[in-house]
């Protein structure tokens, strides 16, 4: 399987989940400033979207949005019980959660502080807006080791790499210590201890030379 990933991008997740499954994808890196492989191919020509994470399929084609590449990794193991069992309530929550990590946390709040693209205004007003989707959080991990259920799921590895990078942007969890519990926690597991290890000097090697947001990251062992 052929995983296509930024390192510390949200494709983190994605690759914690391959870990968690027992998978061994072959991984390719994609530059952020010229969007090419490190092969010297334009992933243009595989992505048109240029987005990340994403699979190239066995059948053929890609897949891409990380809700849809982790429940796909999840049902490539099911023994890793990464995803409650279709049709299940409990996938629902799955989808709940994953869609609301994507719209509410990572779209809403990190592409705003983190994007080249939106003004200092912006960045502002994501930050200052940010505590409702917090408190959301906390309430619930208050009460609950992982988002649902008893175990880790893909909903984990993809609130955990949203959480662990918040506060590089300026979101801090410091009024919320269920959340920064949380992080440590996640943080210990052995896929997401490999998982960083593979991507923080390359995400470091890209943010010397000025091809990835500097303030995104300063350490993989900080939340």
């Amino acid at each position: 399987m052929d995983l296509y990933i930024a390192p510390m991008s949200c494709s983190l997740a994605a690759h914690i989940a391959c870990l968690e499954a027992g998978l061994a994808p072959t991984l390719h890196r994609v530059d952020r400033t010229s969007k090419t492989l490190d092969d010297g191919r334009d992933y243009r020509t595989i992505a048109p979207q240029v987005n990340v994470p994403v699979i190239a399929l066995r059948e053929g084609g890609i897949l891409s949005e990380s809700t849809a590449v982790l429940q796909y990794i999840a049902d490539l193991a099911p023994a890793s019980q990464l995803a409650p069992a279709p049709a299940a309530l409990e996938r629902y929550r799955l989808q709940e959660w994953l869609g609301f990590t994507t719209t509410e946390l990572h779209k809403k709040l990190l592409w705003m502080v983190f994007s080249s693209k939106t003004t200092p205004e912006l960045k502002a007003w994501a930050r200052a807006n940010a505590t409702d989707t917090l408190d959301h959080i906390a309430r619930h991990l208050a009460a609950h080791d992982y988002l649902v259920g008893d175990r880790f799921t893909v909903a984990d590895a993809y609130m955990f790499w949203a959480l662990l990078v918040a506060p590089h942007g300026g979101i801090s969890l410091d009024a919320h210590p269920a959340l920064s519990a949380y992080v440590a926690r996640i943080q210990r597991r052995q896929s997401v201890k490999a998982a960083l290890a593979h991507d923080y000097p390359l995400y470091a090697k890209e943010a010397a030379a000025g091809n990835a947001p500097r303030s995104a990251i300063s350490s993989p062992a900080r939340s």
